[in-house]
């Protein structure tokens, strides 16, 4: 017997954007308090090129995601923050291995 087909809104698919959301995502996160994770993100290239990203990150505060509201906050957090630990990791001669104490 073949299974039933799956509901696509149980994995968040769409028959007309696939994977893509349906809603263009955030350019930018709107609470201030993110404001940090929005300048390096924005200013990335510069960064990775001048060699400096480590060094701003390296000071960067740990904030939390308490302030987030919704999904699509959520998700371009998680893109900023992917591009940052990215740029961290690959963005120097060598890739860095240094961990953060929590």
């Amino acid at each position: 017997m073949i299974p039933p087909i799956p509901i696509l809104d149980d994995y968040n698919v769409s028959l007309e954007n696939g994977f893509l959301p349906s809603e263009p995502p955030l350019e930018h996160l709107p609470d201030p308090y993110y404001a940090k994770w929005e300048a390096i993100v924005t200013n990335l290239q510069p960064l990775l090129l001048s060699k400096r990203l480590r060094a701003v990150v390296d000071q960067l505060p740990v904030l939390s995601t308490l302030r987030l509201q919704g999904v699509a906050e959520y998700r371009r957090a998680y893109t900023v923050l992917v591009f940052i630990a990215h740029g961290y990791i690959w963005g120097g001669d060598i890739p860095s291995e240094v961990r953060r104490p929590s």
